[in-house]
């Protein structure tokens, strides 16, 4: 129950008691509110507006006192007495709290019925209609008709007559119980079944929320649709597209369940002044960054904002139409080290005079391949600056605070071909055949330092996607850097030796781990999700269809997953897990919270790699597959694992003399095994690695 919903249920609470003060000799019958209480109450201190309808039209006399009573509190609060005074509603409230309770026991979502949703048309005609009858009844019998049948004075007034003074049968008493019996069954089926189709009252109410001064007001920005509003609202209003609604009983369940906030109540003064609690906030405007490899790090500082400032460009040779002031001259980044299309990078006009050549607006390539065609621009024909051999001579005389491949990816490439090294027949078959994807990373201060063998092992295979991060990249500050160059794969920091041998065994074991590992998706609870993490955090879940019901199983060599471990963390709702195995084994009290909370620690371990030995198909064993990849993400790969299947491994099982499974071994005196918990998998983490400060 929401915190407003709680100060809603007091506040009826409140009502229902000052409402029925006669039990302490209080009684003001000449006064009444637009709330159904049955005035012949023993104990009931007001009258019912119905009923007082009733009793003036039947006089011959205009119901001026009534309905400027009711039109008052309309026109401030609309129909907000429905929802948070009115007895009758309340009793309704609490058998939807009853029935509620017997469905949190089938926690199987169901949707609710179309007849449901496009009921807002019918509704107010019906209680319209049940007020023009109770009406008409009245002048045409001259007896309120209405207040012998109407269920509220029938839990009111008539049972504790009948208690009271003895039980005497009639027809009305069997009308009137009929009827109660009925709207309670219809309570249990439709959520405020009286408020939407017959009460008298809401047919004056519902079409004040139009006018009325408080208003519920909706902030469309960054509204994903999710649809909660709609699903809490008792009356199935469809909220976002049908604000103040004539069914609308101003409950506030919907601003009380909204997850971001976009819906609360206002003041409207008739159209002319209107206080939202919304503020407007101006759009920011998204001004491009100039960065200098003069400054620490690439990318640095911010330009000066004052382009007044910047003189205009003069056109006096090849070198001087390209200078910006005292900076440099202005050069496009290319896009392969991470930087945007289009973005630009100050290099020193002095540096520009070294390479001595006007810097392309275009790649290089593209310009040597235009040279030797003979469809180079003029301005760009210079015999000496396109030999590629000067090219090359030059560019090593630039400072080494700016990386060569900065300049151009073919250089880059070039910088490779001396590197390259012939690799084992048996290890380039299987480099061929590989049939999983793998994701492989190189920090190093220069593309200088990527190890040969990597890079002949990348070009092997097609399905190994290679990237080189620069040291001075921001995104290089993810990664694990105490040791450069330092090697990803699949988001593991590789913590071996680059051998050839090594490196093809680490890609076996991950080779291993995709093709015997699948994502889980608990689509319960996906319902009602907002932030949707998991797409955020990949593309792979915006291709995986979302579901009302049950679990997906997706195996990881299908849907091309390296099983970074990103979705894992990111999900707030724990919908996203991972098995070990074929079977789908779920485990209702899997979580990671207590390992979230310890991010900041865990993100300062020392590299270590674990041999995970796991059953398949087993609950426990695929908690701790899950613990494993939570704790290898959020200590930023430097713990890496080995996932090792104890049913076609027992040589290894017996050699380390494990006892239990599952089992985390890093040697004989650091291993954990047994049933695993967040508590001991931190414990476990305390052993194998020593926490900084």
């Amino acid at each position: 129950m929401g915190k407003i919903k709680r100060i809603r249920t007091i506040s009826q609470s409140l009502s229902l008691i000052l409402i029925n003060l006669g039990f302490l000799g209080i009684f003001l019958k000449h006064l009444t509110v637009p709330a159904f209480n049955c005035y012949a109450c023993p104990w009931a201190t007001i009258s019912c507006p119905i009923g007082l309808l009733q009793n003036f039209v039947m006089n011959g006399q205009v119901p001026t006192y009534v309905l400027g009573t009711m039109g008052a509190v309309f026109v401030f609060v609309g129909s907000a007495f429905c929802g948070w005074v009115c007895p009758f509603g309340f009793f309704q409230d609490a058998i939807d709290f009853v029935k509620n309770i017997f469905k949190r026991k089938d926690k199987k979502p169901r949707k609710k019925s179309q007849a449901k949703n496009n009921s807002k048309d019918f509704s107010l005609i019906s209680r319209l209609i049940v007020l023009v009858a109770t009406l008409v009844l009245a002048i045409r019998y001259v007896d309120t008709i209405f207040c012998k049948l109407c269920p509220i004075g029938t839990i009111e007034a008539t049972f504790p007559y009948q208690i009271a003074n003895g039980f005497s049968y009639n027809i009305w008493l069997g009308a009137r119980i009929g009827i109660l019996i009925f709207l309670i069954i219809m309570f249990f089926l439709i959520s405020r079944f009286w408020c939407r189709y017959l009460c008298p009252i809401g047919a004056l109410a519902g079409p004040s929320n139009k006018i009325s001064l408080l208003k519920l007001y909706h902030n469309g920005d960054n509204c994903n649709g999710c649809n909660i509003c709609k699903d809490v609202c008792p009356l199935d209003i469809d909220v976002v597209k049908d604000l103040n609604s004539t069914r609308c009983t101003r409950c506030a369940d919907c601003v009380d369940k909204c997850p971001k906030g976009h819906l609360a109540f206002g003041l409207d003064i008739f159209g002319l002044v209107a206080i939202s609690p919304f503020k407007k906030k101006k759009p920011k405007v998204v001004e491009k960054k100039l960065v200098t490899p003069s400054t620490e790090g690439i990318p640095g500082a911010e330009t000066p904002k004052d382009s007044e400032a910047i003189p205009p460009e003069e056109e006096v040779d090849v070198l001087d139409e390209f200078k910006y002031r005292e900076k440099g001259t202005l050069v496009e980044r290319p896009a392969y080290m991470g930087f945007k299309k289009g973005e630009r990078v100050y290099l020193p006009y002095e540096e520009v005079k070294k390479i001595g050549v006007r810097p392309p607006k275009t790649s290089l390539s593209v310009l040597l391949k235009q040279y030797s065609e003979g469809r180079l621009a003029e301005d760009y024909d210079t015999p000496e600056a396109f030999v590629e051999e000067k090219i090359e001579e030059k560019l090593k005389d630039v400072p080494k605070s700016i990386p060569k491949e900065e300049v151009d990816r073919k250089h880059f490439e070039k910088f490779r071909i001396p590197k390259r090294t012939e690799l084992h027949l048996e290890h380039l078959k299987y480099l061929q055949e590989l049939d999983v994807p793998m994701d492989v990373k190189a920090i190093a201060n220069n593309s200088n330092e990527v190890p040969a063998v990597l890079l002949a092992i990348v070009d092997a295979s097609d399905k190994i996607n290679f990237e080189y991060i620069n040291a001075r990249d921001k995104r290089a500050e993810w990664y694990y850097q105490d040791n450069l160059p330092s090697v990803y794969i699949n988001g593991k920091y590789y913590n071996g030796s680059f051998s050839e041998d090594e490196l093809i065994y680490k890609i076996k074991t991950e080779r291993y781990i995709i093709e015997n590992v699948s994502l889980i998706i608990d689509y319960t609870k996906c319902i009602g999700c907002n932030a949707q993490s998991c797409k955020k955090s990949c593309d792979i879940f915006k291709k995986i269809p979302i579901l009302d019901e049950g679990y997906g199983v997706y195996p990881l060599s299908n849907i091309g997953c390296s099983l970074c471990g990103k979705c894992i963390i990111e999900c707030d709702r724990g919908g996203v897990s991972f098995i070990f195995g074929e079977k789908l084994v779920t485990d209702p009290n899997f979580s990671i919270e207590m390992i979230k909370k310890n991010n900041e620690l865990i993100s300062t371990i020392y590299p270590e790699t674990v041999l995970l030995f796991l059953e398949k198909n087993k609950k426990h064993s695929n908690r701790a597959l899950n613990f494993t990849i939570a704790l290898s993400y959020l200590s930023h790969g430097k713990l890496s694992y080995q996932i090792v299947d104890v049913a076609k491994n027992q040589e290894a099982v017996l050699k380390r003399k494990i006892g239990a499974i599952p089992c985390f071994w890093v040697s004989d005196n650091v291993q954990i095994a047994g049933m695993v918990s967040e508590a001991s998998i931190l414990a476990f983490i305390r052993k194998i690695s020593k926490w900084k400060g």
